[in-house]
């Protein structure tokens, strides 16, 4: 049967507070293992609306790159992930602008993601992440990253605006989604926590991918370099694909083969806490994630799909 955007045995994204597996009422339908990502619930449409109301955007907020990764460390602990439309204009045509981005950004700290990049603060107050092209490539990393650009999809990192200035290519992105919610950590970053994820948090993280890589095959493109490393993941558990740039054209003769495999991999890193990207596609502790569960039903069908179709398709 194939996925369709229903609610599901783990039930739409929760909120802090509560718990991922719990079955209100026990009147849940289960379709699938994959969770649709874009049904935030109404409470935490409420609290993010209460809390842009009670803070004025500043003109410039200080913030250091260890307060990020510590109030992320802290939220990591204890998300329940959840897909959030970014705050951050996305729409319309990215113009190559002549001059220094420091003109209209302050720079605030350096974080090490993939690369390193600058976080820095725009006019209205959030901050956004600037990463610096000065390679032969950069004109054709520009390009690319212009051609994906697209202001409905919320799991690709957004990108904003474009700057060239003495001989490089200064890239804009989203690190900000909405106020108060930042991208400081990668998955690499978040496999390492103390706890395990549940089978519901993987669910809806790996729905949030898919539909970042669904995007991109329904271009031509594939992302062909995916791993933990540069997917982003929010302080309340938003996932933005990031190395768009590096986007490849898609070979119709193999499909979307190559991120597919990169998803078993992504997936067996969060479920192992451990970075294996090449080898079999498989179960390491079976223990913990036993052969019948539906993670692992839906992990071994990563090592033979040909589309992002049969991934979603991989029943409950």
């Amino acid at each position: 049967m194939s996925l369709e955007r229903r609610g599901t045995l783990f039930g739409p994204p929760s909120i802090r507070g509560t718990t991922p597996d719990s079955h209100e009422n026990g009147s849940i339908e289960a379709n699938s293992f994959l969770v649709a990502s874009g049904n935030d619930s109404t409470r935490s449409k409420k609290r993010v609306r209460a809390a842009e109301d009670e803070e004025a955007p500043p003109k410039i907020r200080q913030q250091s790159a260890g307060e990020d990764r510590e109030e992320a460390r802290q939220s990591l602990d204890r998300f329940i992930p959840q897909a959030r439309q970014s705050k951050a204009s996305a729409g319309g045509n990215v113009r190559m602008e002549h001059s220094s981005p420091w003109g209209s950004l302050t720079k605030c700290f350096t974080l090490s993601l993939e690369d390193s990049v600058t976080i820095a603060s725009r006019k209205d107050g959030l901050f956004v992440a600037v990463r610096e092209f000065s390679d032969p490539d950069a004109d054709r990393k520009v390009a690319m990253l212009r051609r994906i650009r697209n202001e409905n999809l919320p799991n690709l990192l957004a990108f904003l605006e474009c700057f060239s200035f003495e001989g490089s290519h200064f890239a804009v992105f989203e690190h900000e989604i909405t106020r108060g919610e930042k991208l400081p950590v990668t998955l690499s970053h978040y496999a390492l926590i103390k706890h395990y994820p549940t089978e519901s948090q993987l669910a809806i993280i790996l729905r949030q991918i898919l539909d970042g890589l669904k995007y991109l095959a329904s271009i031509g493109l594939e992302h062909g370099a995916l791993t933990c490393k540069n997917i982003l993941i929010s302080t309340e558990g938003s996932i933005r694909i990031a190395g768009q740039e590096c986007c490849r054209e898609l070979d119709s003769r193999r499909g979307s083969v190559r991120d597919i495999r990169g998803v078993g991999y992504v997936t067996m890193e969060l479920m192992h806490k451990d970075a294996r990207y090449d080898g079999p596609i498989k179960v390491r502790d079976v223990s913990r994630w036993p052969l019948d569960s539906k993670v692992v039903q839906f992990l071994l069908v990563t090592e033979s799909a040909y589309s992002i179709e049969e991934l979603e398709k991989v029943e409950k």
